[in-house]
């Protein structure tokens, strides 16, 4: 049990940190991003990217059709065969999951994407491909991309400034797979707004936006002109950052990039936390014995589902929990942990709330925006949807937005089979 003076310290801690989320001011976070929404929008420069899509309109199908759909992720690569029709997605055909190349080690373009291939082999039979891949790039006409930014510590240096499908292309030939299949190539931000477009095609949504919270964050949304646009939000520098944040961003291979996603997203959750709960030890918050028990050469780094384990279950057997020596340990873990997925929801509501803003959707209850989280974070981390929904609730109400906020299974999976198809 805290005391009231440990309660103190544990909130001037935060407070000092930049860590509470009572410290920022919302309106004024919001002024910041509509603001560089704009001026990005506009032609001008940014941290925001503002990417058109350049795929089209989804369109019901008049006879049944099997595509391709493969999602590249900041962690893993998942890979179905998606049968649709004019009904909508009929069966789903998927693959077991596996790493994405590169993450741990350096690796050239050419092998990334000859690893990826073999790995979804058995799928290069459909005349369609839709990859969704989640590093920043920019969309061409002909619905191949362009690697704009490497992220979520992928190490493949030659990858910036290649054409995703070509890669991808050119990586089954070299391994006398087939080649030739029409390939799209998408986000998956945007992958997840049409994966709610395929839940809802007949509801009375006024538009679709998708939001990304798992390895890394991002939003897409319609424009008034009903174009796509992919904000890459957790690129957005406009936020405040504590010095924890700094000297956690100064460790990684990319330090000055992606700012916002540093500070919430669960790539980085667990490298932030260390610093964090290093900083906290220093300052006689926590014992030294804890921080010297948690990170040793010997054990691999903290990372969020140590902390998804802790949260839910502070007196535990996971690695944080056997960490504390006393119940006093658990509760300043616990507020520390709280505060910070406190922050990490209001920050995302900032984004999502400029998102609805700009878009200019679900001014109506009845054509509420339907958005479609998508993440292993949104769903796994303890305490972020409700305190996401409560903020979104009071920005609603602030600015007169309704919306439907849900997750949809697969959703990035089949918003990539339905952007194949999208004309």
């Amino acid at each position: 049990m805290q005391t009231d003076s440990m309660n103190s310290a544990v909130r001037d801690f935060l407070k000092r940190h930049l860590l509470d989320a009572d410290s920022f001011c919302r309106e004024e976070l919001l002024a910041g991003f509509l603001a560089e929404m704009e001026t990005v929008r506009n032609g001008g420069i940014g941290s925001v990217k503002m990417i058109p899509t350049w795929i089209g309109h989804p369109v019901p199908l008049r006879e049944a059709v099997s595509v391709t759909a493969i999602d590249i992720g900041g962690t893993n690569v998942r890979s179905t065969v998606v049968t649709m029709d004019g009904q909508g997605i009929r069966s789903l055909d998927p693959l077991p999951v596996f790493p994405t190349p590169a993450v741990g080690e350096e690796l050239s373009a050419g092998e990334f994407f000859r690893r990826i291939v073999n790995g979804v082999r058995p799928h290069l039979h459909t005349g369609k491909i839709c990859i969704c891949f989640s590093l920043a790039n920019i969309p061409q006409k002909d619905r191949d991309a362009v690697v704009a930014a490497g992220a979520k510590q992928v190490n493949v240096p030659d990858l910036i400034g290649q054409r995703v499908g070509q890669c991808f292309r050119e990586a089954a030939a070299s391994l006398a797979l087939p080649c030739n299949q029409e390939i799209t190539v998408i986000n998956d931000t945007v992958a997840a707004a049409l994966g709610g477009w395929s839940e809802n095609r007949g509801g009375e949504s006024s538009g679709f936006i998708g939001f990304i919270y798992g390895t890394g964050t991002n939003i897409a949304y319609p424009e008034l002109t009903g174009e796509i646009i992919n904000i890459e939000s957790g690129a957005y520098r406009g936020f405040p950052t504590g010095d924890i944040d700094d000297r956690y961003d100064a460790m990684l291979i990319d330090a000055g990039n992606d700012r916002f996603e540093k500070m919430v997203a669960g790539g980085y959750q667990g490298g932030l936390m260390t610093c964090i709960l290093q900083t906290a030890a220093e300052e006689a918050l926590l014992s030294r014995f804890l921080t010297d028990t948690l990170f040793v050469p010997e054990k691999p780094p903290l990372s969020a589902r140590d902390i998804s384990a802790f949260s839910g279950n502070p007196f535990g057997e996971g690695r944080i929990a056997a960490a504390c020596e006393n119940d006093r340990e658990r509760s300043v873990l616990c507020t520390i942990f709280d505060a910070v997925t406190k922050r990490s929801a209001l920050l995302c509501s900032v984004t999502l709330t400029g998102a609805m803003l700009r878009s200019g959707i679900g001014r109506s209850e009845n054509t509420p925006v339907f958005i479609t989280a998508e993440g292993s974070t949104y769903q796994k981390q303890k305490g972020f949807r409700e305190m996401l929904e409560r903020y979104l609730a009071e920005a609603g109400k602030q600015y007169g937005l309704f919306y439907v906020l849900q997750h949809v299974p697969d959703a990035v999976l089949k918003g990539t089979a339905i952007a194949a198809v999208s004309v």
